[in-house]
């Protein structure tokens, strides 16, 4: 019984950092959106936005600050939401996803 008991706490814990890392206006973005109607579901312009260019691919990732922010604050990488863009065209968005496609596509992610 004791066991079940921490496996349920455990359980709860995992849930809590894993709803710290989220950010629900990510469920607003759709595939094929363009940056200004991410933005706009958004509520706010990126916080920084990163490119790269890979086997004849541009990659455009704007970072979303979680919280308001001045566009002169420091934000740390992982406190903010990516979203990733292929010809102006949301293709995915969140760490997950754009961690399993730099992979693919060797790109290097920034600091954790």
């Amino acid at each position: 019984m004791h066991q079940k008991s921490l496996r349920a706490i455990a359980a709860l814990a995992a849930l809590s950092v894993l709803a710290a890392c989220s950010d629900a206006r990510l469920e607003k973005i759709n595939l094929g959106m363009s940056k200004e109607q991410v933005a706009t579901a958004m509520g706010d312009a990126p916080h920084r936005s990163l490119g790269y260019l890979t086997q004849g691919k541009n990659w455009d990732v704007q970072l979303y600050a979680r919280t308001s922010v001045e566009a002169t604050d420091s934000v740390l990488w992982r406190k903010m939401s990516p979203v990733i863009f292929i010809d102006d065209k949301a293709v995915g968005w969140g760490w997950s996803w754009w961690g399993n496609r730099a992979a693919k596509e060797k790109i290097e992610m920034p600091p954790s």
